[in-house]
């Protein structure tokens, strides 16, 4: 089953019964939550699995990945992107046999549309798309995501038309930002009532601040990104070694093999919502995050939780999470000396660093919680159950 990319397990389990389909709200629904297990994406599932009311739901994770190291199929003499898409369409095949389901929460799409144009249609399965992007925005930044495809080649154009059909086929999409909502509607043609944006949320009860934390004798910056080069680490890095070197420590959290120096501290083997990253955040007092190229940012919502200021670029959605002033300081991509004026202007002011940070705590709870994000995603899931609504219910 590991070869196979594959994981399929009870989060919550339901009382045994019958497996016909009596109508949901006579006992729990089971929802099949079919996560992309990888970097934010799986961040968002890790919170959410859990956060279902257990008396209402019973959820069943399907978890996919691209890649498994060492497995058959990557040593096979294919294209990573086939092989990925391969792989995929194997984890997913429980859903064509996985006892009766009244509902799909899902962040995997194209891969999708065999259950959805099956099962999904014939049961009457609603599906429920969340996702923090669309191809188009994809392809708008031109070549920082790996193995981007060319819309305007015969390839690309046949995507665009498999995940317009995908998103019409779903009972609702549940976009991370207006960004990628304003996507769905213009590019797409997706009905505006179909798309009910829902930011991804941490558990504001576990990452929060640690009470009474003294402060540093050198300020500690956290940057976390598992790309090094597209969140922007060289340029962090430059920066760091030309003018705060003698201010403040930066610790880098990266799957990139990046060799430790004065000052900087490497850590390389966080997993998503890991413990470890959690007392890290709580130990720093800023997070930096300069990247190039981003869709969200998972990472300045926990640092936000936590109640750490946050400097990060204003690219895609981010500017959604980040009030530049606030909660921390927007930059444009690539400009160190912009980088370079916001961690000095911290540094001394730490006394700014602190009421910013205050007022990210205040903005995560109240919206980037998972509870309220959960409730939200639940009452949708649970009004499409009751009417009937599903897949089969196609816009124009």
């Amino acid at each position: 089953m590991r070869d196979h990319g594959v994981a399929v397990r009870a989060v919550k389990s339901a009382a045994s019964g019958a497996f016909g389909r009596e109508p949901a709200r006579d006992r729990q629904i089971r929802l099949a939550m079919v996560a992309w297990m990888v970097a934010g994406v799986q961040t968002q599932y890790e919170h959410l699995r859990t956060a279902f009311p257990p008396d209402r739901f019973e959820t069943v994770g399907i978890e996919t990945r691209p890649y498994v190291a060492g497995g058959w199929l990557e040593r096979l003499p294919l294209p990573h992107k086939p092989r990925g898409t391969l792989r995929s369409l194997m984890a997913l095949a429980p859903l064509l046999w996985e006892r009766p389901l009244d509902a799909v929460w899902t962040q995997v799409s194209v891969q999708l549309l065999p259950f959805v144009l099956t099962r999904a249609a014939l049961q009457r399965i609603p599906v429920f798309f969340a996702v923090d992007s669309t191809p188009t925005l994809y392809a708008s930044f031109r070549g920082h995501y790996a193995h981007q495809t060319d819309l305007a080649s015969a390839k690309g154009r046949l995507s665009l038309a498999l995940h317009r059909t995908f998103y019409h086929r779903c009972a609702a999409l549940l976009p991370w930002s207006r960004w990628v909502a304003n996507s769905m509607v213009n590019e797409f043609g997706v009905p505006p009532e179909r798309v009910h944006v829902i930011h991804p949320g941490v558990d504001t009860d576990r990452w929060r601040p640690i009470e009474g934390r003294p402060a540093s004798v050198r300020p500690q910056l956290i940057f976390v990104g598992g790309d090094f080069e597209r969140k922007g680490g060289p340029v962090l890095l430059d920066v760091y070694r030309a003018q705060l070197r003698d201010r403040c420590d930066l610790h880098l959290v990266t799957r990139d093999q990046i060799p430790e120096e004065p000052g900087v501290h490497v850590h390389r083997d966080f997993r998503p919502d890991d413990e470890r990253l959690l007392r890290l955040y709580q130990q720093c007092d800023a997070l930096v995050l300069p990247t190039l190229a981003d869709l969200f940012s998972m990472a300045s919502i926990e640092a936000m939780a936590c109640g750490l200021p946050v400097i990060v670029s204003a690219v895609g959605g981010i500017p959604e999470i980040v009030e530049d002033g606030r909660t921390g300081r927007l930059i444009t991509p690539g400009d160190r000396a912009a980088l370079a004026r916001a961690v000095v202007s911290l540094l001394d002011q730490p006394e700014r660093g602190r009421v910013w940070g205050a007022s990210g705590r205040r903005v995560a709870v109240e919206r980037f919680n998972t509870a309220s994000q959960a409730a939200r995603l639940a009452r949708l899931i649970e009004d499409a159950v009751a009417l009937g609504r599903g897949a089969v219910q196609v816009a124009g």
